[in-house]
């Protein structure tokens, strides 16, 4: 994992850092929903929408339910200020219904970027993109040569 920070980051910053590597590490690859309450705070929004730490409990229990040996890459994880972004990349074995396609059991690799506001010690505010399009692609294509990787030629953007 790459960290863009000054040499002599702040204890707000190295704070910010493992709430993001405890939600990514034992939330969403290790499926332990309990982590959301001590992450996201009780009127945390995503994309928008209060939803509170149920919001992320239901994505995880939703993922895992859909993959399994599911692991995270943290590629990069910046901080300023009262955010932090993180760019990751996710890999699983398809192993249930996922948005209407029954297990494959083919591999995915997709990335997704994530932009937290963080007010004492918890995410109050979330912006994220996910590439559920290349994760769709991987899972119908005879050919599924995508990795899932975002970049301009991936086709289809969806935001989830």
């Amino acid at each position: 994992m790459t960290h863009m920070t000054t040499p002599a980051a702040t204890a707000e910053e190295a704070a910010q850092r493992a709430l993001a590597e405890k939600w990514f590490n034992r939330g969403w690859a290790g499926g332990d929903v309990s982590v959301a309450g001590e992450v996201f705070a009780a009127d945390f929004v995503l994309n928008g929408t209060k939803v509170g730490p149920a919001g992320p409990q239901r994505s995880v229990v939703a993922v895992h339910s859909a993959f399994s040996s599911i692991g995270v890459e943290l590629d990069l994880l910046l901080t300023a200020g009262p955010y932090t972004v993180t760019h990751y990349t996710t890999t699983a074995v398809h192993t249930g219904n996922y948005r209407g396609v029954p297990a494959t059991g083919r591999s995915i690799r997709v990335s997704g970027i994530v932009i937290w506001l963080i007010r004492d010690g918890k995410v109050v505010q979330d912006w994220n993109c996910f590439d559920t399009g290349a994760v769709i692609a991987q899972l119908t294509k005879d050919n599924a040569k995508s990795h899932g990787n975002v970049s301009p030629d991936n086709g289809d953007r969806s935001v989830s």
